[in-house]
């Protein structure tokens, strides 16, 4: 039974016989049409009118029955993926346009009998068309998703000035089509030819035909085109969610590889180091048993700091690190971590000039996370400036918020732009010649990020410049702080 129901043959027959009751049920109800179609097939296929009622409806509820029955799938027409409505539309227009052309026009390659048949025969296919593609498409579960306007709507509401643009435009266009089809089923003077003029001997009169056939048809287009215009907006914002959630798929998968790997490395190494501590504690007078630790002690120590990095760009890089914003002074802290970092500046010949505001810089921070990108942003300095030059430590304030900049001169030129050098594994010196890990800069930049600030840095010949802008706090903006 269940084949008999799939079977195309049957939805065939169950759609002719719907076709001769429809024919009948119009012919019972338009005596022109009953005369037309009674000259070209006579009273052959007419039946009464309760009859051909009820078998319309029977055959068009049993075609609707075989397509729900039907199996999905099969031949890929075109207007499988078209949107719901914008099929709605067209088979509205084709039935006007055949009602039209029937009251209007003639035909000069068919009889007038047969031209009416066509006519009547394309409605009725245009109606069945659309009443098997949206059964179809509630069988597969899918007539929502073939909705575009429902969607767009949710995308752009009509708050937003493109949503109410459209809004405007799918609703003039939306009332001008049924106004269209309720002047063509009410106005009796759609009987005339359009612009016809019918003169007597006292009165000329003129019948304009108010359907305006070419507005009609660039209405109907209008909204077809808004509809693929939402379609395209919508597959644009699609892709644009798909390639943002892959993105942060795969940042995630990336720190949780990175996270897993450090910790794995981390077993082993703690072993080699407590092992290597052991080896220098035994009494072994021997030159290159005391070279040889000590180069392991230093390689392992070199390692753990390295993984350490990593496991920190990580969660830095992820946001998964806890933030507690506390107000603190600015100048305090870069005070203290310059103060962290005079033997490394005099090991390298290095001036470190300190300019800020004789009052406090009160702001809203992580001390923890701000004093880590400030240890990177001074170890990036100590490692790479030229020696015998000059480090300047500014705080001053850009756009009302707190700012502090570290310049100094490269040692080496720098061939790469402020943002390349801000990105993981990324080193001034191409030769690899210092035992940076590449992670300083970027491990900076995510933790100033972390707090609500910006992070840049800026390379002008062999000028190097970082800047940190973080908040001001609330208290020294009460206070009246002057920028």
């Amino acid at each position: 039974m269940n084949r008999i129901l799939r079977s195309p043959i049957v939805r065939g027959i169950a759609l002719v016989l719907g076709f001769i009751a429809a024919l009948s049920v119009v012919r019972a109800n338009s005596a022109t049409f009953h005369l037309y179609m009674g000259l070209l097939i006579g009273q052959r296929l007419l039946m009464p009118p309760l009859v051909s009622w009820m078998l319309f409806a029977f055959c068009t509820g049993f075609f609707l029955f075989s397509v729900a029955k039907s199996q999905s799938g099969g031949i890929r027409h075109v207007w499988q993926k078209a949107d719901a409505s914008l099929l709605a539309v067209l088979a509205f227009c084709t039935v006007v346009l055949c009602v039209y052309f029937a009251k209007n026009t003639y035909s000069s390659f068919f009889s007038m009998m047969a031209y009416l048949f066509l006519l009547f025969a394309a409605a009725y296919a245009a109606i069945m068309a659309l009443l098997g593609e949206i059964t179809a498409r509630i069988r597969d579960r899918r007539l929502i998703d073939t909705l575009y306007w429902p969607a767009f709507f949710r995308q752009y509401p009509i708050r937003q000035p493109i949503g109410l643009l459209t809004a405007l435009l799918l609703a003039g266009n939306l009332l001008y089509l049924l106004s269209c089809a309720l002047k063509l089923a009410l106005d009796p003077s759609w009987y005339m030819l359009s612009m016809e003029i019918i003169t007597d001997t006292t009165h000329t009169y003129a019948y304009a035909d108010p359907f305006g056939l070419p507005l009609f048809l660039l209405s109907a287009l209008t909204l077809a085109t808004l509809t693929y215009c939402s379609a395209f907006m919508l597959s644009l914002s699609a892709r644009y969610e798909q390639a943002n959630a892959e993105k942060i798929r795969a940042e995630r998968f990336k720190a949780e590889l990175i996270t897993n790997v450090s910790h794995d490395i981390r077993t082993p190494l703690t072993s080699i180091i407590n092992y290597v501590d052991l080896l220098k504690a035994l009494p072994v007078e021997n030159e290159l048993f005391t070279e040889y630790t000590g180069i392991l002690d230093k390689k392992a120590a070199r390692l753990k700091t390295l993984i350490s990095d990593l496991l920190e760009a990580s969660k830095a890089g992820a946001g998964s690190l806890p933030v507690d914003l506390q107000e603190m002074d600015l100048a305090e802290i870069v005070g203290q971590v310059a103060g962290e970092f005079d033997a490394a500046f005099t090991e390298r010949a290095l001036t470190l000039v300190q300019r800020e505001p004789d009052q406090p810089v009160p702001i809203i921070a992580d001390s923890g996370h701000l004093r880590r990108a400030l240890e990177n942003v001074f170890s990036n300095a100590a490692k790479y400036a030229l020696p015998g030059t000059r480090v300047f430590a500014e705080i001053t304030f850009h756009e009302g918020n707190p700012m502090f900049a570290l310049k100094n001169t490269s040692e080496s030129p720098i061939d790469l732009t402020g943002e390349e050098l801000t990105e993981q594994f990324i080193r001034g010196d191409r030769a690899r010649q210092s035992e940076g890990s590449g992670l300083g800069l970027y491990i900076a930049k995510n933790l100033v990020e972390l707090i609500g600030g910006r992070f840049a840095v800026r390379v002008s010949g062999d000028l190097f410049e970082v800047e940190l802008v973080l908040r001001l706090s609330n208290v020294s903006q009460d206070r009246g702080v002057n920028p």
